[in-house]
């Protein structure tokens, strides 16, 4: 029975990498080739799906790392200057 359950998982494992490998890049594809035309939208939206990939490898909320890391510098930088006021 362990011998089952540890092929099971092995065949999630590989047949979920793929899976979310492709997603991204089709995803990242079809947001190119919409009507924005901006390469860096179509980047961050490429860093931000894998950042989320990672995390939910990592264990941690998904979306953490790629909030912690570009979205709550701006927002602490404004936290502080409505402080001051």
């Amino acid at each position: 029975m362990p011998r089952l359950y540890f092929c099971l998982r092995l065949l999630a494992v590989a047949v979920a990498i793929p899976a979310i490998a492709l997603y991204i890049v089709v995803f990242t594809a079809m947001h190119a080739l919409s009507g924005s035309n901006q390469a860096t939208r179509s980047r961050r939206v490429a860093l931000r799906m894998w950042m989320s990939v990672c995390d939910w490898i990592r264990g941690i909320p998904v979306g953490y790392s790629y909030w912690e890391q570009y979205e709550a510098p701006v927002m602490l930088d404004e936290i502080a200057v409505h402080h001051d006021e």
